[in-house]
């Protein structure tokens, strides 16, 4: 297998989390249907409400975890450049280091490669670390998304309390924030799946 440039991986990575931007768009949509659908079913569906404001924290939440991750990206496709640039810079210091050079040259060309191999390990050093972080933060938001299905199951108990006219609609909508919510992981998982096979 090939491996991907970095800035490759974190642009799947920002696609797959637009993707799941979208989705989360769409269960804070399945949100305000459900909670204006319990405001016409009245007292038989006010448990509702907390339900409705979960999956709205759970939106939000997913949204700006989402916009921190995609700049994360960013900033490790940008030092994976930086990072690639220096490299590049040893390798021709080194080739012209080891060209026969006179000696006052080649000691000048020594502060010039231990500068540029100490920048070098500095980027790759923080390379790894904004890696793992986004790493992280990716796996919280899986985590995270979790929640939805617990979400979905207490949505499915509150619609089997209210009146019949509208428990078909309510276990609908419960129906919905599972699979959105499965679809939203599924789009992180692939991320996640994309970071591991670097």
């Amino acid at each position: 297998m090939v491996d991907k440039p970095i800035y490759v991986i974190a642009a799947e990575v920002a696609a797959e989390l637009h993707r799941s931007v979208l989705i989360a768009n769409k269960l804070s949509l399945v949100a305000s249907n459900a909670r204006a659908l319990a405001l016409r079913a009245g007292a038989s569906a006010a448990g509702f409400r907390p339900i409705t404001d979960a999956i709205d924290d759970l939106v939000n939440s997913t949204l700006s975890t989402s916009k921190v991750i995609n700049l994360q990206a960013q900033q490790l496709c940008q030092l994976a450049i930086a990072s690639a640039r220096s490299l590049n810079l040893l390798e021709r210091v080194e080739k012209v280091y080891h060209a026969n050079q006179p000696a006052y040259c080649q000691s000048r060309l020594d502060g010039i490669k231990h500068n540029n191999q100490r920048v070098y390990q500095e980027l790759n050093h923080r390379f790894e670390s904004e890696y793992k972080t986004l790493y992280q933060l990716l796996q919280d938001l899986y985590e995270d998304l979790r929640i939805a299905k617990i979400i979905s199951v207490m949505l499915s108990v509150e619609a089997s309390q209210t009146d019949d006219k509208f428990q078909l609609q309510l276990n609908l909508i419960a129906e919905d924030v599972s699979e959105l919510a499965q679809t939203i992981q599924g789009h992180v998982m692939l991320s996640l799946n994309i970071f591991s096979n670097r």
